[in-house]
């Protein structure tokens, strides 16, 4: 049941990312470009998860999105990293880019639920102190990234 709900999850962050790329082609052809792989990958990865629950592509779930969940802060704290004409500039909050991460941060959690099912409990709550460590690190690193960017 539980990756009938993590397929869905992947799925609809991949439908609005595919809603929202037209707008971001219309900045630049590199934001478009992102949002059509983004939602492609999610929307595959959905159905992936539909047929195979393997710990590689669960891992690889994990991974994806939380590194589009990490960027999607950044874009809205520090600014828009890396490349195009919009590079530095701090991207307002909108609902669809929040339910999209919502359904993005839901999806991982689920497919932890997975990973750890059938684990001692021992091992379980090693695993969660540690990913609570990571994710105070992450949090912190962004905190610095964000104390030293010029105001604009």
């Amino acid at each position: 049941m539980i990756l009938y709900v993590a397929a869905a999850l992947s799925l609809f962050a991949g439908l609005i990312h595919l809603w929202v790329m037209p707008e971001h082609f219309e900045e630049w052809w590199g934001y478009g470009t992102f949002f059509l792989v983004a939602a492609m990958a999610q929307g595959l990865y959905g159905l992936a998860l539909l047929r195979w629950s393997w710990q590689p592509l669960l891992l690889l779930g994990i991974g994806g999105n939380l590194a589009v969940i990490v960027l999607y802060d950044i874009t809205r704290t520090v600014g828009i990293p890396f490349f195009g004409p919009h590079v530095g500039e701090v991207e307002g909050v909108g609902v669809a880019d929040l339910f999209a991460t919502t359904s993005e941060l839901a999806l991982v959690v689920a497919l932890l639920g997975v990973l750890l099912r059938g684990l001692p409990r021992e091992r379980v709550v090693v695993v969660l102190f540690v990913l609570a460590l990571v994710g105070l690190l992450v949090g912190h690193l962004l905190h610095l990234m964000l104390s030293l960017t010029p105001a604009h």
